[in-house]
């Protein structure tokens, strides 16, 4: 508490920065303030403290909150990312449940639902699915030019019986870490099988995270 340090970071106000916390945050969320000088003014002999110095408080203080403004920017793009996630979910699993009630319905096949997905999600859109154990990857193009990406995998299932194959597989503890390389043209759908249960994680590198949705419909 006579520390120069977490008397700044106690003095910000935290909640402009999207942090819904006052005073000293709690977590999760971790601050490390490292003040380079050839003569540091410790309080002590034990250098566990920070003199409260003017100079010294104004140029963490300004730190601080410099780092604040970046911190509620991420803060901001992970939730929007969030939201698209969640709607692209909802999309992603209402749409087909919806065409296959009303073929049923009608008595008529099943119509590929993947134009209107299309249409409103504009983006590189990867899903996981597990069905009947078979886990079924695929990565749909909705965007209007081809797309060079990679594809990881982080599953508690084998993949190396997957097709197409994955251009790497590690074996980490009780994981599996795999990785495709692949080129998608616009408008077109790539997939990959493998038996398992679903338990695990995908995600895409090499585009825009803007650019991008990510849907484990097994979660």
């Amino acid at each position: 508490g006579a520390c120069a340090i977490t008397g700044c970071i106690n003095a910000v106000n935290w909640k402009t920065y999207g942090i819904g916390q006052q005073g000293l945050p709690t977590g999760p969320l971790i601050i490390l303030v490292h003040i380079a000088s050839t003569n540091v003014p410790f309080t002590s002999e034990s250098k566990d403290a920070v003199a409260s110095i003017p100079d010294i408080e104004r140029e963490i203080t300004l730190a601080l909150q410099d780092l604040g403004r970046d911190l509620k920017t991420f803060i901001q793009r992970r939730d929007r990312s969030r939201q698209t996630e969640e709607r692209a979910r909802a999309i992603c699993s209402i749409i087909p449940e919806i065409a296959l009630k009303v073929a049923e319905t009608l008595e008529l096949p099943v119509p590929d639902t993947s134009p209107i997905e299309g249409q409103i999600m504009r983006r590189l859109v990867a899903k996981k699915k597990t069905t009947d154990g078979i886990v079924s990857i695929s990565v749909s193009n909705y965007t209007s030019h081809a797309i060079d990406i990679t594809l990881y995998a982080i599953t508690q299932d084998d993949p190396t019986n997957a097709d197409p194959a994955p251009v790497f597989i590690e074996r980490v503890g009780e994981d599996y870490s795999a990785v495709w390389k692949l080129r998608i043209p616009a408008a077109d759908v790539w997939r990959t099988e493998y038996k398992g249960t679903g338990r695990g994680s995908i995600d895409i590198r090499g585009i825009d995270e803007k650019k991008k949705v990510v849907v484990d419909l097994d979660r």
